[in-house]
Protein backbone atom coordinates (compact mmCIF):
# COMPACT_ATOMS: atom_id res chain seq x y z
CA UNK A 1 0.00 0.00 0.00
CA UNK A 2 2.75 2.50 1.24
CA UNK A 3 4.15 1.60 -2.40
CA UNK A 4 1.40 2.95 -4.39
CA UNK A 5 0.85 5.81 -1.87
CA UNK A 6 4.32 7.02 -2.91
CA UNK A 7 3.73 6.71 -6.45
CA UNK A 8 0.46 8.89 -6.49
CA UNK A 9 3.09 11.64 -4.96
CA UNK A 10 3.33 14.92 -6.91
CA UNK A 11 6.00 16.96 -7.65
CA UNK A 12 5.73 20.05 -9.85
CA UNK A 13 7.24 20.14 -13.11
CA UNK A 14 7.26 24.12 -13.50
CA UNK A 15 4.85 26.72 -13.32
CA UNK A 16 2.99 28.88 -16.07
CA UNK A 17 1.13 32.32 -15.83
CA UNK A 18 2.09 31.77 -11.72
CA UNK A 19 -0.02 28.42 -12.50
CA UNK A 20 1.98 25.42 -10.97
CA UNK A 21 1.89 22.59 -13.57
CA UNK A 22 2.30 18.99 -11.18
CA UNK A 23 2.26 15.57 -12.40
CA UNK A 24 2.62 12.05 -10.27
CA UNK A 25 5.35 9.41 -10.33
CA UNK A 26 3.04 6.87 -12.49
CA UNK A 27 3.73 9.62 -15.36
CA UNK A 28 7.24 8.70 -15.82
CA UNK A 29 6.26 5.15 -15.93
CA UNK A 30 3.58 6.33 -18.72
CA UNK A 31 6.27 8.15 -20.40
CA UNK A 32 8.57 4.78 -20.36
CA UNK A 33 5.63 2.88 -21.60
CA UNK A 34 5.00 5.37 -24.55
CA UNK A 35 8.79 5.61 -25.43
CA UNK A 36 9.23 2.13 -25.75
CA UNK A 37 6.01 1.21 -27.68
CA UNK A 38 6.71 4.42 -30.38
CA UNK A 39 9.94 3.09 -30.56
CA UNK A 40 8.99 -0.58 -31.47
CA UNK A 41 6.75 0.90 -34.17
CA UNK A 42 9.99 2.82 -35.62
CA UNK A 43 12.11 -0.26 -35.85
CA UNK A 44 11.50 -0.83 -39.68
CA UNK A 45 12.24 2.80 -40.39
CA UNK A 46 15.45 3.17 -38.25
CA UNK A 47 18.20 0.49 -37.29
CA UNK A 48 19.61 1.84 -34.51
CA UNK A 49 17.52 1.26 -31.57
CA UNK A 50 18.93 4.23 -29.57
CA UNK A 51 17.87 6.64 -32.25
CA UNK A 52 14.39 5.08 -32.12
CA UNK A 53 14.28 5.52 -28.69
CA UNK A 54 15.10 9.27 -28.96
CA UNK A 55 12.52 9.31 -31.32
CA UNK A 56 9.85 7.89 -29.35
CA UNK A 57 10.85 9.69 -25.93
CA UNK A 58 10.59 13.18 -28.05
CA UNK A 59 6.99 11.96 -29.53
CA UNK A 60 5.81 11.37 -26.31
CA UNK A 61 6.98 14.67 -24.27
CA UNK A 62 5.41 16.37 -27.47
CA UNK A 63 2.20 14.25 -26.90
CA UNK A 64 1.83 15.44 -23.10
CA UNK A 65 3.06 18.66 -24.17
CA UNK A 66 -0.70 18.69 -26.01
CA UNK A 67 -2.29 17.38 -23.09
CA UNK A 68 -0.65 20.19 -20.67
CA UNK A 69 -2.09 22.75 -23.82
CA UNK A 70 -5.37 21.32 -23.48
CA UNK A 71 -5.38 21.65 -19.96
CA UNK A 72 -3.96 25.78 -20.03
CA UNK A 73 -6.44 26.53 -22.53
CA UNK A 74 -9.21 25.21 -19.75
CA UNK A 75 -6.95 27.68 -17.33
CA UNK A 76 -6.87 30.43 -19.41
CA UNK A 77 -10.24 30.83 -20.56
CA UNK A 78 -11.15 30.21 -16.61
CA UNK A 79 -9.32 33.27 -15.85
CA UNK A 80 -11.00 35.34 -18.57
CA UNK A 81 -13.91 34.20 -16.18
CA UNK A 82 -12.76 35.82 -13.00
CA UNK A 83 -11.92 32.08 -11.84
CA UNK A 84 -8.68 31.50 -9.66
CA UNK A 85 -6.77 28.52 -11.07
CA UNK A 86 -5.04 26.28 -8.52
CA UNK A 87 -2.82 23.93 -10.46
CA UNK A 88 -2.46 21.67 -13.43
CA UNK A 89 -2.08 18.33 -12.99
CA UNK A 90 -0.69 15.89 -15.64
CA UNK A 91 -1.58 12.05 -14.75
CA UNK A 92 -1.58 8.94 -16.59
CA UNK A 93 -4.92 9.14 -18.67
CA UNK A 94 -4.30 13.18 -19.34
CA UNK A 95 -4.66 15.55 -17.27
CA UNK A 96 -7.13 18.28 -14.88
CA UNK A 97 -7.26 21.85 -13.98
CA UNK A 98 -8.69 22.52 -10.55
CA UNK A 99 -10.52 26.00 -9.77
CA UNK A 100 -10.97 27.35 -6.56
CA UNK A 101 -14.61 27.91 -7.00
CA UNK A 102 -17.31 26.75 -10.09
CA UNK A 103 -18.23 29.16 -12.39
CA UNK A 104 -21.02 31.10 -11.90
CA UNK A 105 -22.45 30.80 -14.71
CA UNK A 106 -23.97 28.13 -17.09
CA UNK A 107 -22.06 30.54 -20.32
CA UNK A 108 -18.71 30.31 -17.87
CA UNK A 109 -18.80 26.58 -17.44
CA UNK A 110 -19.22 26.02 -21.26
CA UNK A 111 -16.87 28.19 -22.43
CA UNK A 112 -14.42 26.81 -19.95
CA UNK A 113 -15.01 22.89 -20.50
CA UNK A 114 -15.27 23.45 -24.83
CA UNK A 115 -11.87 25.18 -24.62
CA UNK A 116 -10.05 22.08 -23.95
CA UNK A 117 -11.04 20.00 -26.89
CA UNK A 118 -10.58 22.92 -29.12
CA UNK A 119 -7.46 23.39 -28.31
CA UNK A 120 -6.72 19.74 -29.20
CA UNK A 121 -8.89 20.48 -32.79
CA UNK A 122 -6.37 22.47 -33.21
CA UNK A 123 -3.21 21.04 -32.36
CA UNK A 124 -5.01 18.11 -34.04
CA UNK A 125 -5.09 20.14 -38.06
CA UNK A 126 -1.72 21.96 -37.22
CA UNK A 127 0.02 18.23 -36.94
CA UNK A 128 -1.59 17.27 -39.86
CA UNK A 129 -0.12 20.02 -41.77
CA UNK A 130 3.32 19.06 -40.30
CA UNK A 131 2.54 15.74 -41.86
CA UNK A 132 1.73 16.83 -44.98
CA UNK A 133 4.69 19.09 -45.40
CA UNK A 134 6.87 16.45 -43.78
CA UNK A 135 6.01 14.19 -46.85
CA UNK A 136 6.30 16.62 -49.76
CA UNK A 137 9.66 16.54 -48.51
CA UNK A 138 10.02 13.29 -48.28
CA UNK A 139 10.83 12.61 -44.46
CA UNK A 140 8.98 9.43 -43.60
CA UNK A 141 9.92 9.41 -40.25
CA UNK A 142 8.51 12.80 -39.32
CA UNK A 143 5.23 12.12 -41.41
CA UNK A 144 4.72 9.25 -38.95
CA UNK A 145 5.38 10.96 -36.05
CA UNK A 146 3.19 13.93 -36.89
CA UNK A 147 0.26 11.69 -37.98
CA UNK A 148 0.88 9.81 -34.58
CA UNK A 149 0.41 13.53 -32.51
CA UNK A 150 -2.17 14.39 -35.23
CA UNK A 151 -4.39 11.13 -34.26
CA UNK A 152 -3.57 11.06 -31.10
CA UNK A 153 -5.01 14.60 -30.13
CA UNK A 154 -8.13 14.46 -32.60
CA UNK A 155 -9.11 11.62 -30.33
CA UNK A 156 -8.35 13.38 -27.58
CA UNK A 157 -10.94 15.62 -28.52
CA UNK A 158 -13.30 13.53 -29.36
CA UNK A 159 -13.34 11.32 -26.39
CA UNK A 160 -13.29 14.40 -24.11
CA UNK A 161 -16.62 15.46 -25.57
CA UNK A 162 -17.98 12.51 -24.74
CA UNK A 163 -21.30 13.41 -22.59
CA UNK A 164 -20.33 12.10 -18.93
CA UNK A 165 -18.43 13.73 -16.08
CA UNK A 166 -14.95 14.20 -15.74
CA UNK A 167 -15.34 14.46 -19.79
CA UNK A 168 -15.38 17.91 -21.13
CA UNK A 169 -18.85 16.55 -22.74
CA UNK A 170 -19.63 16.40 -19.48
CA UNK A 171 -19.13 19.75 -18.06
CA UNK A 172 -20.98 21.23 -21.42
CA UNK A 173 -24.13 18.65 -20.72
CA UNK A 174 -24.31 20.06 -17.56
CA UNK A 175 -23.98 23.57 -18.64
CA UNK A 176 -26.86 22.92 -20.89
CA UNK A 177 -29.01 21.17 -17.78
CA UNK A 178 -28.09 24.30 -15.36
CA UNK A 179 -29.04 26.47 -17.91
CA UNK A 180 -32.30 24.86 -18.68
CA UNK A 181 -33.89 25.34 -15.12
CA UNK A 182 -31.92 22.27 -13.10
CA UNK A 183 -29.98 23.39 -10.09
CA UNK A 184 -26.50 22.74 -9.96
CA UNK A 185 -25.85 19.55 -7.57
CA UNK A 186 -28.64 17.61 -10.15
CA UNK A 187 -27.02 18.43 -13.35
CA UNK A 188 -24.09 17.29 -11.79
CA UNK A 189 -25.57 14.05 -9.94
CA UNK A 190 -27.20 13.52 -13.87
CA UNK A 191 -23.85 13.87 -16.06
CA UNK A 192 -22.12 12.00 -13.08
CA UNK A 193 -24.62 9.53 -14.17
CA UNK A 194 -23.97 9.71 -17.98
CA UNK A 195 -20.02 9.20 -16.88
CA UNK A 196 -20.42 6.20 -15.07
CA UNK A 197 -22.20 4.80 -18.27
CA UNK A 198 -19.23 5.92 -20.43
CA UNK A 199 -16.93 3.98 -17.76
CA UNK A 200 -18.89 1.01 -18.00
CA UNK A 201 -18.68 1.25 -21.65
CA UNK A 202 -14.94 1.56 -21.88
CA UNK A 203 -14.27 -1.73 -19.57
CA UNK A 204 -16.77 -3.78 -21.40
CA UNK A 205 -14.84 -2.16 -24.57
CA UNK A 206 -11.66 -3.32 -23.37
CA UNK A 207 -12.61 -6.58 -22.46
CA UNK A 208 -13.87 -7.43 -25.43
CA UNK A 209 -10.72 -6.02 -26.97
CA UNK A 210 -8.41 -8.05 -24.80
CA UNK A 211 -10.27 -11.60 -24.75
CA UNK A 212 -12.10 -12.05 -28.08
CA UNK A 213 -9.75 -10.25 -30.26
CA UNK A 214 -6.20 -10.59 -28.59
CA UNK A 215 -5.06 -7.27 -28.07
CA UNK A 216 -4.36 -7.33 -24.23
CA UNK A 217 -2.40 -3.65 -24.56
CA UNK A 218 -5.93 -1.92 -26.15
CA UNK A 219 -8.02 -3.45 -23.86
CA UNK A 220 -5.80 -2.77 -20.65
CA UNK A 221 -5.47 0.67 -21.09
CA UNK A 222 -9.55 0.68 -22.07
CA UNK A 223 -9.59 -1.15 -19.07
CA UNK A 224 -7.52 1.05 -17.09
CA UNK A 225 -9.54 4.37 -18.32
CA UNK A 226 -12.86 2.89 -17.88
CA UNK A 227 -11.86 2.22 -14.14
CA UNK A 228 -10.71 5.87 -13.53
CA UNK A 229 -13.55 7.29 -14.94
CA UNK A 230 -15.62 5.38 -12.91
CA UNK A 231 -13.94 6.71 -9.90
CA UNK A 232 -13.87 10.23 -11.04
CA UNK A 233 -17.75 10.11 -11.52
CA UNK A 234 -18.60 8.05 -8.48
CA UNK A 235 -16.91 10.60 -6.52
CA UNK A 236 -18.52 13.96 -7.34
CA UNK A 237 -22.06 12.12 -6.99
CA UNK A 238 -20.62 11.05 -3.71
CA UNK A 239 -19.53 14.25 -2.90
CA UNK A 240 -22.62 15.77 -4.17
CA UNK A 241 -24.91 13.66 -1.87
CA UNK A 242 -22.49 14.25 1.39
CA UNK A 243 -22.57 17.84 1.10
CA UNK A 244 -26.75 17.54 1.00
CA UNK A 245 -26.39 15.59 4.10
CA UNK A 246 -23.81 17.37 6.02
CA UNK A 247 -24.96 21.04 7.42
CA UNK A 248 -22.91 24.06 7.48
CA UNK A 249 -21.38 24.05 10.93
CA UNK A 250 -20.05 20.69 10.55
CA UNK A 251 -17.81 22.20 7.95
CA UNK A 252 -17.54 25.55 8.53
CA UNK A 253 -14.82 27.41 9.02
CA UNK A 254 -13.65 31.06 11.47
CA UNK A 255 -14.22 34.00 9.65
CA UNK A 256 -11.40 36.42 9.63
CA UNK A 257 -13.62 39.19 10.55
CA UNK A 258 -13.16 43.63 10.60
CA UNK A 259 -13.97 46.08 13.02
CA UNK A 260 -16.29 48.68 10.66
CA UNK A 261 -13.69 51.57 11.89
CA UNK A 262 -10.56 49.96 10.93
CA UNK A 263 -8.54 51.74 8.11
CA UNK A 264 -7.48 50.32 4.88
CA UNK A 265 -3.72 51.10 5.74
CA UNK A 266 -4.48 48.87 8.77
CA UNK A 267 -5.70 46.20 6.62
CA UNK A 268 -2.87 46.43 4.32
CA UNK A 269 -0.82 46.52 6.97
CA UNK A 270 -1.53 44.54 9.57
CA UNK A 271 -3.97 42.33 8.91
CA UNK A 272 -3.52 41.37 4.90
CA UNK A 273 -0.24 39.90 5.80
CA UNK A 274 -1.65 37.19 7.77
CA UNK A 275 -5.08 36.55 6.35
CA UNK A 276 -3.96 36.31 2.34
CA UNK A 277 -7.92 36.23 1.14
CA UNK A 278 -9.89 38.76 -1.51
CA UNK A 279 -13.58 38.76 0.98
CA UNK A 280 -13.19 39.99 4.52
CA UNK A 281 -16.27 40.08 7.27
CA UNK A 282 -17.16 43.22 8.80
CA UNK A 283 -18.82 42.75 11.91
CA UNK A 284 -19.26 44.74 15.52
CA UNK A 285 -20.23 42.52 18.50
CA UNK A 286 -20.59 39.19 16.09
CA UNK A 287 -23.03 41.16 13.85
CA UNK A 288 -22.67 41.08 10.74
CA UNK A 289 -22.69 44.34 9.03
CA UNK A 290 -21.43 44.05 5.67
CA UNK A 291 -18.88 42.20 3.27
CA UNK A 292 -15.38 43.94 1.75
CA UNK A 293 -13.99 42.91 -1.46
CA UNK A 294 -10.10 43.45 -1.68
CA UNK A 295 -10.58 44.63 -5.11
CA UNK A 296 -13.40 47.59 -4.08
CA UNK A 297 -10.44 48.70 -2.20
CA UNK A 298 -7.47 48.64 -4.69
CA UNK A 299 -9.99 50.66 -6.65
CA UNK A 300 -8.97 53.52 -4.80
CA UNK A 301 -6.20 56.58 -4.64
CA UNK A 302 -3.36 55.02 -2.23
CA UNK A 303 -3.49 58.53 -0.72
CA UNK A 304 -6.70 58.23 0.25
CA UNK A 305 -6.15 54.73 2.32
CA UNK A 306 -4.64 56.08 5.64
CA UNK A 307 -7.79 58.09 6.01
CA UNK A 308 -10.67 55.58 4.59
CA UNK A 309 -12.43 53.21 6.94
CA UNK A 310 -13.58 49.92 6.17
CA UNK A 311 -17.12 50.77 7.05
CA UNK A 312 -17.02 54.00 4.52
CA UNK A 313 -16.22 51.16 1.36
CA UNK A 314 -17.95 47.82 2.76
CA UNK A 315 -20.79 46.15 0.77
CA UNK A 316 -23.75 46.16 2.58
CA UNK A 317 -25.06 42.81 4.14
CA UNK A 318 -27.81 41.28 2.36
CA UNK A 319 -29.61 37.96 2.66
CA UNK A 320 -27.38 36.52 -0.57
CA UNK A 321 -24.48 36.77 2.42
CA UNK A 322 -25.33 34.85 4.83
CA UNK A 323 -27.22 31.20 5.40
CA UNK A 324 -28.51 29.95 8.88
CA UNK A 325 -27.21 27.26 11.01
CA UNK A 326 -29.04 24.26 9.72
CA UNK A 327 -28.39 24.71 6.01
CA UNK A 328 -27.09 21.93 4.02
CA UNK A 329 -23.40 22.23 3.00
CA UNK A 330 -24.43 22.42 -1.02
CA UNK A 331 -27.58 24.71 -0.57
CA UNK A 332 -24.56 27.15 1.31
CA UNK A 333 -21.92 26.53 -1.05
CA UNK A 334 -24.61 27.30 -4.04
CA UNK A 335 -25.34 30.70 -2.52
CA UNK A 336 -21.66 30.89 -2.39
CA UNK A 337 -20.74 30.24 -6.22
CA UNK A 338 -23.93 32.79 -6.90
CA UNK A 339 -23.51 35.93 -4.39
CA UNK A 340 -20.45 37.17 -6.75
CA UNK A 341 -18.35 37.01 -3.47
CA UNK A 342 -17.54 33.30 -3.44
CA UNK A 343 -18.30 32.58 0.31
CA UNK A 344 -21.07 32.82 2.59
CA UNK A 345 -21.51 33.20 6.58
CA UNK A 346 -23.14 31.44 8.72
CA UNK A 347 -25.48 33.42 11.13
CA UNK A 348 -26.61 31.44 14.89
CA UNK A 349 -30.10 31.74 16.20
CA UNK A 350 -29.31 34.87 17.43
CA UNK A 351 -28.33 36.52 14.69
CA UNK A 352 -24.56 36.46 15.63
CA UNK A 353 -21.50 35.33 13.09
CA UNK A 354 -20.51 32.05 14.00
CA UNK A 355 -18.71 30.50 9.91
CA UNK A 356 -18.39 30.99 6.96
CA UNK A 357 -18.48 28.48 3.80
CA UNK A 358 -16.26 28.57 0.93
CA UNK A 359 -17.15 27.76 -2.58
CA UNK A 360 -16.31 24.27 -3.28
CA UNK A 361 -13.38 23.56 -5.65
CA UNK A 362 -13.48 22.80 -9.22
CA UNK A 363 -11.57 20.84 -12.05
CA UNK A 364 -11.92 20.22 -15.47
CA UNK A 365 -10.24 17.40 -17.46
Amino acid sequence: MAFFEELKRQFVLLHVSEIPVRADKRWLFVIVLMTAIIAASLSQFIDNSIAAAIFGFITTLVFFGSIFLHEYAHAFVAKMEGLHVIEIVLHPFGGLTRFRSEPETPRAEFRIAIAGPAASFLLAVIFALFATAARSVGADILVILSATLAIGNFLLAIFNLFPGYPLDGGRVLRAYLWRSGKDLSEATILTGRCGQVIAAMMMLFGLFVAVLRGDYFTGFWALVVGIFLWDSASGIICDVHRQERTHVENAMMLPVTLKPETTLHDLIDKILPMHRQQVFAVSADRQLLGVLMLADMKALPREIWRAKTVREIMRPVDSHHFVNVGTSLAEAREVARMNGIGSVYVINNKGKLVGVVRGVPSHVP
